[in-house]
């Protein structure tokens, strides 16, 4: 990857004149709409649809989307930090409760989440993006879950005592690409299959 400093879309709506607090909350709904409607058809029809039929899928007006997700690649980039964030609620959902092994359940679930929307990443690493670089709050919000969970697991003696939280997130991002290389990102059942026997490389080793 080029070491220069791309230029990055917008992947936040234009701020609103007014304090119409409806107006803005309605504006919101709207985005979410798009982004979950983006996510799903980029993942089951690829990257060639169009931002006008994104829009009709997801229920408004071409004027919505263009005006929140100007070009293609915003619509990118903003779909994989929404994700991001999803994860991150995820996590902190699990760190609520009292599993031992939760580490695995959300790493499962970034997996799953990678292999789904691998088209896109690829698209954004294509672009010259960095997520880490465009969102790094979120970035740094998710890889902050997955060590709260790793202490956790590791005091439950439920995950290999030597792994770090670098490592952890080292092996999800070779994940995505084994999960590409054996052609398994359109289906969830391989793509599972192939996560599970990655993650069985982070259970306690015998002695």
């Amino acid at each position: 990857m080029s070491s220069r400093t791309p230029k990055h879309p917008s992947a936040e709506p234009p701020t609103a004149p007014g304090n119409d607090r409806e107006l803005r909350a309605d504006a919101r709904r709207n985005r979410e709409q798009v982004l979950r409607t983006a996510q799903h058809l980029f993942a089951s029809q690829g990257l060639g649809i169009s931002l006008d039929e994104i829009a009709r899928r997801a229920g408004v007006g071409p004027g919505t989307v263009h005006r929140h997700f100007p070009t293609k690649e915003a619509l990118y980039l903003a779909v994989s930090i929404d994700q991001i964030r999803q994860l991150v609620t995820e996590g902190e959902a699990l760190a609520g409760t009292d599993d031992p092994a939760a580490l695995f359940t959300l790493l499962s679930r970034m997996m799953a989440s990678g292999a789904e929307n691998a088209a896109v990443k690829s698209a954004l690493t294509a672009a010259e993006f960095d997520l880490r670089d465009a969102a790094p709050d979120a970035a740094a919000d998710l890889t902050h879950q997955v060590a709260r969970l790793l202490d956790r697991a590791h005091r439950a003696g439920v995950v290999r005592h030597d792994v770090t939280v670098d490592e952890v997130m080292a092996i999800v991002a070779g994940a995505f690409a084994a999960i590409r290389h054996a052609d398994a990102d359109a289906s969830r059942e391989r793509s599972a299959h192939l996560a599970r026997i990655i993650l069985d490389g982070l259970l306690p080793q015998p002695r």
